[in-house]
């Protein structure tokens, strides 16, 4: 998409074109000029890497930015790519060009770390096409999850990292974790649960405790206690016991999987299945 769009037949550019050879020398011309002018700035930057002319390189170098200006190379046309949830508005202030600008006067480095300061941004790439396009492509990041903490709902990467703090509701799909340090190690969970449908889509939020290990709440209001480690494992046996028994559906309060080779069921004072299926029972 352009950020900003090319400039048209309102400008001052004459509206009579040139002839082929005309337009053609007036190019070369120009191409030698930003030639020279590239040249001249490398060699400037050599001497200050010597230590030569140190107090006149802000100077020189604003002059040969304002030389190459004069010489067509202004900033006409920003395209960007890889954009989709990323706000185009707050990419251009980030890029901070101006149409017309030098475009010899830009700061790569200072433009880049603008644009990955923005929480949907994980990387950016900045290039120039003389002598008037800069192309801009960022790479997004992929949300992973809603995170609630100190009473306020964010939107988390699985890296952890925060992409935002409002405008939710077109995430309310995304898994709920709640707790301290819950999203540095949500991706492993969420990666593990979407191997066990029976049990993922009964669980309402995720609970980090003690930034140790995890509790699963489901929809029903049943607490489910996972293990530091092997979570695996402790998921595995309680996917077995719902699908042969239903267990998520009878009266229990908690399952308690922390032991090894156990699973341990603390019920409700109505021990009677909430949803019993026909010719089971446990």
């Amino acid at each position: 998409m352009r950020l900003i769009p090319k400039i048209g037949a309102t400008n001052n550019r004459k509206k009579r074109r040139m002839p082929a050879t005309c337009r053609q020398s007036k190019m070369t011309v120009v191409g030698a000029g930003a030639l020279g002018v590239a040249m001249a700035g490398a060699g400037a930057w050599q001497l200050s890497a010597d230590g030569w002319i140190d107090a006149r390189m802000d100077s020189l170098s604003n002059s040969i930015i304002e030389i190459s200006a004069d010489a067509g190379l202004r900033v006409d046309d920003i395209i960007l790519s890889g954009r989709q949830n990323a706000d185009a508005a707050e990419i251009l202030a980030a890029l901070d060009i101006e149409r017309g600008a030098p475009i010899l006067g830009m700061d790569m480095e200072a433009t880049r770390i603008r644009l990955e300061s923005i929480g949907w941004i994980r990387s950016a790439e900045i290039a120039r096409r003389l002598p008037d396009v800069v192309f801009v492509r960022v790479v997004e990041r992929q949300p992973l999850a809603l995170w609630q903490h100190d009473g306020r709902v964010t939107l988390v990467d699985r890296f952890g990292v925060t992409i935002q703090r409002s405008d939710l509701d077109s995430f309310g799909y995304l898994p709920l974790i709640v707790g301290d340090g819950a999203p540095a190690h949500a991706a492993q969970l969420i990666d593990l649960l979407r191997t066990y449908p029976a049990v993922s889509d009964a669980i309402e939020a995720a609970v980090r405790v003690s930034q140790r290990r995890w509790n699963l709440r489901l929809r029903n209001g049943i607490d489910v206690r996972l293990p530091e480690q092997n979570i695996s494992t402790a998921l595995t046996r309680l996917d077995d016991f719902q699908r042969k028994h239903a267990l998520l559906e009878h009266d229990v309060v908690a399952v308690d999987l922390r032991v090894p080779d156990r699973l341990i069921v603390r019920v409700g004072r109505d021990s009677e299945p909430r949803a019993k299926s026909e010719g089971k029972d446990t």
